[in-house]
C-alpha cells in the first residue's frame, strides 16, 4: 500500500500517517490474496519478528493478517449492499477460467513506510489486479479511482510507526533478507479491513475461488 520503489528510499516514514480518513474501526473493502496453511511463510514471519524485536520503529504484522493487497473497492459506509454483491459477481466473472501460478515471495526489501516481501510473478499479478479494477469500475463507474498508488506486488511483514533511516530496520534483518518463499493455494478474498492498534485487522466478506489446476494465470482458450 502506498509505496515507492525500495531502491530510491532514503528515509522511512510513519505508515500510519497515510490515509487520515481511514479512522480506527472504519471498514474498507479491499481485494486481498490471502494464504492458508503456509508453514514456510509462517517460519519466515517468525524470523522477521525475532530480528525486529529490538526495533521500536516497526509494527510487525501478526500471522492471521498477512495478505497481498490487490486493490481497494471502497469504504463500506459508502457502498450499498447491492453494489457489493454486484462487484462480487463481476469479479467472479473476471476470474472464471483462470488459474494462479505458484507465488514467489522474496527478497525482503524496504519500501517507504514498511518492510515487505516482494511478490511475483509480477506480470500475472498486475494482470489480475487490472481485471479486478475493471470489475469494480464496471459496477461503481468508470471514473472510480483507486486510492492505492501504482501496483507493486508485495506482502508486508512490518509497518513503520516512526521516521528512521532504512539501515535501522534492514541491518537487523540481514540474516533473513535474501530468503525466498514459495506459496501455493492462494485465496482471492474480498476483505473487510479496519485499521486498529497499528494493524490492519480484516475478516473475509467473501471469497472468489480460483480453479485448483495449472501453473499459469491466464484465460483458458
Amino acid at each position: 500500500m502506498h509505496h515507492t520503489e525500495h531502491s530510491t528510499v532514503s528515509l522511512l516514514r510513519d505508515h500510519w500517517e497515510w490515509r487520515p480518513e481511514w479512522v480506527p474501526d472504519r471498514a474498507c473493502l479491499l481485494w486481498y490474496l490471502t494464504f492458508d496453511r503456509q508453514p514456510e511463510l509462517s517460519r519466515q514471519l517468525e524470523q522477521v519478528h525475532a530480528c525486529l524485536s529490538d526495533v521500536p520503529q516497526v509494527d510487525v504484522v501478526p500471522p492471521p493478517w498477512l495478505h497481498l493487497t490487490m486493490d481497494d473497492v471502497g469504504f463500506a459506509d459508502e457502498l450499498a449492499p447491492g453494489e457489493v454483491e454486484q462487484v462480487l459477481a463481476s469479479a467472479r466473472a473476471t476470474v472464471t477460467g483462470w488459474t494462479h501460478p505458484p507465488l514467489a515471495l522474496g527478497p525482503l526489501v524496504p519500501m517507504e513506510d514498511s518492510v515487505v516481501l516482494a511478490a511475483g510473478p509480477v506480470p500475472e499479478l498486475v494482470g489480475l489486479r487490472d481485471r479486478l479494477r475493471a470489475a469494480t469500475s464496471s459496477v461503481l463507474g468508470a471514473g472510480t479511482a483507486s486510492r492505492l498508488d501504482e501496483f507493486r506486488p508485495h506482502v508486508t511483514l512490518a509497518y513503520l510507526n516512526d521516521a528512521c533511516e532504512p539501515r535501522e530496520v534492514m541491518d537487523p534483518l540481514a540474516p533473513v533478507a535474501g530468503v525466498r518463499v514459495p506459496v501455493t493455494g492462494l485465496r482471492l478474498t474480498l476483505a473487510s479491513v479496519t485499521r486498529r492498534d497499528h494493524h490492519y485487522q480484516w475478516t473475509a466478506r467473501a471469497e472468489v475461488p480460483f480453479p485448483d489446476v495449472g501453473v499459469g494465470v491466464g484465460v483458458r482458450e
